[in-house]
């Protein structure tokens, strides 16, 4: 039974509920998620909000709907799943880090942070598929239209929005809020690519309407404005990312487009290929920095001499070092902000103490290794392991959408900057939920 089937009840392209309650506030929580990128394209931290507010209204529905009971059967439903014991096992990691942490305060602080996020992402990511109206994703490409303009008219007209709203007025602001539309476009792009099966029944299929997906629901053959919009969102969104700062943007767009374009043409290879590149980065978490000091030709750095490429080198190296004394544990969940200021400084070689202070690691995998040591590495690698492993029987837009947000999160930990900041972590949940929203397949079979 899909995961669709599970959470959405008998009818999988209509909300749950015919209570006009009940729908009005699905209809709002979908309302919420289409302004997520606006809210971002105007105050750049903004998504944790915006998510925590559809997750409420999600829940809202579901009681107004049916009570709590609703609630627990479909929590009892995931609490079935690997997936989910093995995302509560880092989660717990992170936690009891705190006992051992070379900052405790700042531990404390990220925990604070990434508490709101990963609570409220979850939720949303069990809920939002169950009671999504048959439009939310036409009005969250609504939504992108209008929050990839902001950073395109803004960049090219010297800023007057920033100015008037007497904000920072600095190009890199508009990094997260084009991240952001990034990991919208990957459910978006999957609804603009499917279309509806008008063939004829077959034999064995007795019940053709619940065998089509939302995303084949969502937009049909004689909808040409709402896949106007769709194409739309798509070309304004990759706009918006190669106008803006933001090279991590860049760089992820790029890679995911060919691992998604790979996996619909070779869906098992591609699964295979995904799964063996974030080994050999998990397994080299802590010589990253020295590999890529070693073998990038001094040209590279000349060519990448815009996204600072020799800086990075020499922080990766530096946080590599200081990951090397405490390689099982790490030193703490968020320690990385001011590892430089701890004990940890005078560990390391005096070449390598300068870069400790500079914030962040520059790459989610080294952030994990130095973090959360070996330990957290090898929790890592299960649930991506797993993951993988659970879209084995899936082909076409259902995988490689999923294999193009994959790929969009994975690269940007490879070059960006915090892996635990609130906004990155609202925005993969949001993205993820939407993929669910318009899949035809369940992602965790069994």
């Amino acid at each position: 039974m899909s995961v669709t089937a599970r959470l959405l009840g008998p009818a999988e392209s209509e909300p749950i509920s015919a209570k006009p309650a009940a729908a009005r506030l699905a209809a709002g929580a979908a309302i919420l998620v289409a302004a997520l990128p606006v809210a971002m394209a105007l105050a750049n931290r903004s998504a944790p909000v915006l998510l925590l507010l559809a997750c409420v209204t999600c829940i809202a529905s579901l009681i107004a709907e049916g009570g709590w009971g609703r609630i627990g059967s479909a929590l009892a439903k995931v609490s079935l799943s690997p997936l989910a014991w093995a995302s509560a096992g880092f989660v717990a990691l992170a936690l009891i880090s705190w006992s051992w942490s070379v900052d405790r305060t700042e531990t404390w602080r990220t925990l604070e942070e990434g508490v709101l996020p990963l609570g409220a992402g979850a939720l949303l990511l069990c809920f939002l598929p169950r009671l999504a109206p048959r439009w939310t994703v036409l009005a969250v490409a609504i939504g992108v239209i209008a929050a990839a303009l902001v950073p395109i008219a803004e960049l090219r007209s010297g800023m007057p929005i920033r100015k008037a709203l007497h904000l920072r007025v600095a190009a890199f602001e508009y990094n997260r809020p084009v991240l952001t539309l990034l990991a919208l476009f990957w459910p978006l792009c999957e609804v603009a690519l499917t279309r509806r099966k008008t063939s004829a029944p077959g034999p064995m299929d007795d019940d053709p309407p619940r065998r089509e997906s939302l995303a084949q629901r969502q937009i049909t053959s004689g909808t040409r404005l709402a896949r106007l919009v769709l194409w739309a969102a798509l070309i304004l969104t990759t706009l918006a990312i190669w106008t803006s700062q933001s090279g991590t943007a860049m760089f992820a767009q790029a890679l995911s487009i060919v691992a998604a374009f790979a996996a619909s043409r070779f869906p098992r290879l591609s699964l295979a290929v995904t799964g063996i590149a974030v080994t050999l980065v998990f397994l080299s978490v802590y010589a990253f920095g020295d590999l890529a000091w070693r073998f990038l030709p001094p040209a590279t750095y000349d060519l990448l001499a815009w996204a600072h490429a020799a800086d990075r080198v020499e922080i990766w190296r530096s946080f590599g070092a200081a990951a090397l004394f405490h390689p099982i544990l790490g030193t703490g969940l968020g320690t990385s902000v001011t590892l430089g200021d701890t004990v940890v400084a005078t560990e390391v070689a005096g070449e390598f103490r300068r870069m400790l202070s500079v914030g962040h690691p520059h790459n989610g995998y080294l952030q994990i290794g130095v973090e959360l040591g070996a330990i957290g590495c090898t929790l890592a690698l299960v649930i991506v392991g797993m993951m993988l492993w659970s879209w084995r029987n899936l082909s076409g837009p259902a995988l490689w959408s999923r294999i193009g947000l994959f790929t969009t999160v994975a690269s940007t930990m490879l070059v960006g900057h915090g892996a635990w900041q609130a906004w990155w972590l609202s925005v993969v949940f949001v993205g993820a939920a939407l993929i669910r929203v318009v899949s035809q397949v369940d992602p965790h079979p069994g």
